[in-house]
């Protein structure tokens, strides 16, 4: 039987916050899509794309960014996209004529800077490769 030795609970201590981190990260954008189905929607523009390690996530170290700006009631706004990807050079492929397209956002009717792109406003029904 091996005694237990305290150094050791550090390190899982770690792993279990990183773990709960994500998860929690995931389930808020799982909330926020899921209530964006409900929220007005306006018109937007793909102002910039770009390509960041992950390192929230070992399984896909890379993120395409795409940052949109949209506006309501005169009021200018802006977001951002995040899709993972296992590697940079599919990240890169991700990004692969955005910059500049027009794209269906959903925000929040209550607070307008918080919104969300969904696959399924967008012509096509794409969102990323």
């Amino acid at each position: 039987m091996r005694h237990f030795d305290p150094m050791e609970l550090p390190p899982f201590a770690k792993d279990v916050g990183v773990l709960l981190l994500s998860a929690a990260a995931a389930a808020w954008a799982w909330f926020r899509t899921r209530h964006a189905h409900s929220w007005p929607s306006a018109q937007g523009t793909i102002v910039g794309a770009r390509v960041q390690s992950n390192s929230e996530s070992p399984i896909l170290p890379w993120a395409a960014s795409l940052t949109y700006t949209y506006v309501v009631n005169g009021e200018y706004y802006s977001g951002f996209h995040r899709m993972r990807a296992r590697s940079k050079r599919l990240a890169e492929a991700r990004l692969e004529g955005w910059k500049g397209r027009m794209v269906v956002v959903r925000y929040a009717p209550d607070k307008h800077d918080v919104s969300a792109l969904l696959k399924s406003d967008q012509p096509g029904g794409q969102l990323g490769n």
